[in-house]
């Protein structure tokens, strides 16, 4: 079935993508943490064309993503600050870095995550705030929720299941690889994102 939007899903993946999914969108929230709040320093920092950015701005503004304050008035001059569901999104990138680190970065990380006090490396864990166990299947898996509709209760079981989850394997739990400690004094710079489409 097409659909016009992803926000008209009930799954939260797809309810995400809507507002962070488009590559920009993301680059834009990575600058925002990097300390960039005004339209000229996006600009430069991305190198997106004027009228991509001033869309993307407007669409995580009205997502929540952004909030637009003015610092000027004359002339009228807004910046673009995080809100707090811009800034819950940090854990997020620093898992996609990881992630990109571990698998696309065959010559060793251009930047990683440390530990502010001792300068040592972290590994990204998405962990389960209640017990602290690391969020891996089979431990941990995806259950339809309260207000599941029809389509999800088809997809996704409820809880709790009708049959025991499956014990893990003696051996096959997952590892957590050591992080890798070459990092570089400096990001390349990136020249665009290749699966942007201009606006109309």
């Amino acid at each position: 079935m097409q659909h016009n939007s992803f926000g008209d899903l009930q799954c939260p993946i797809a309810r995400s993508l809507e507002r962070v999914g488009e590559c920009w969108n993301i680059l834009i929230l990575r600058e925002a943490f990097l300390g960039a709040q005004r339209f000229d320093e996006f600009h430069k920092k991305l190198g997106i064309a004027p009228n991509m950015l001033s869309r993307r701005l407007r669409a995580m503004v009205a997502h929540g993503l952004l909030e637009k304050r003015p610092y000027s008035t004359r002339p009228v001059r807004h910046e673009y600050l995080l809100t707090q569901a811009g800034r819950d999104f940090r854990p997020v990138l620093w898992a996609l870095m990881a992630w990109g680190n571990r698998y696309f970065a065959p010559e060793g990380p251009a930047v990683h995550v440390v530990n502010s006090a001792t300068g040592v490396p972290a590994d990204p864990l998405l962990i389960d705030r209640a017990s602290g166990q690391p969020l891996a299947f089979p431990a941990f898996r995806v259950v339809a929720g309260p207000a599941a509709d029809s389509h999800t209760l088809a997809v996704h079981p409820v809880w709790p299941a009708t049959t025991p989850a499956p014990a893990p394997v003696p051996g096959t739990e997952p590892q957590i690889q050591p992080a890798d400690t070459d990092a570089h004094p400096r990001v390349p710079a990136l020249e665009g994102c290749p699966h942007d489409q201009p606006d109309l």
